[in-house]
């Protein structure tokens, strides 16, 4: 038999805030600690010709200063520019590029084929292109019970 709850103005609050937080816990990589705060390069994530494209900014950042990881469902790039000298006196007016180490990683839109994929690094902008898989893979596994 339902019953009646006295009206509590801030259960609509106490709710809404438990389903972000439910949210967010089920995506904990929206919000890395080494995100927070860095410089993110900018990515373009598309398809072309079967393929799943990432493109990223890199500009004053060194091929060998870069690393790629590609798992299943995403892309992540590593690197660290370096500023060549520091600048110290009473000439220096404004500095707004960044130095030092980031991380970026994005989600993947489609299946891929992650064993062969390939990338390349010409004029500050490093792509990313792995083969969309044949394949629908899945996330979950069905289990019968006995």
């Amino acid at each position: 038999m339902p019953y009646l709850l006295p009206w509590d103005p801030w259960r609509e609050l106490r709710e809404m805030r438990e389903s972000m937080e439910k949210m967010l816990g089920k995506f904990p990589k929206l919000f890395k600690e080494e995100q927070m705060g860095a410089w993110l390069p900018a990515v373009d994530v598309f398809e072309k010709d079967n393929n799943v494209v990432v493109q990223v900014d890199l500009p004053g950042v060194e091929k060998k200063n870069v690393k790629v990881l590609v798992t299943d469902e995403e892309v992540t790039i590593r690197g660290e520019t370096k500023r060549e000298e520091e600048v110290k006196g009473k000439n220096y007016y404004r500095s707004e590029r960044a130095y030092g180490s980031f991380s970026r990683t994005v989600a993947l839109p489609a299946a891929v084929e992650r064993e062969k994929a390939r990338a390349s690094f010409k004029d500050g902008v490093l792509e990313v292109v792995i083969p969309k898989a044949t394949e629908s893979r899945s996330n979950q596994t069905e289990i019968i019970p006995d």
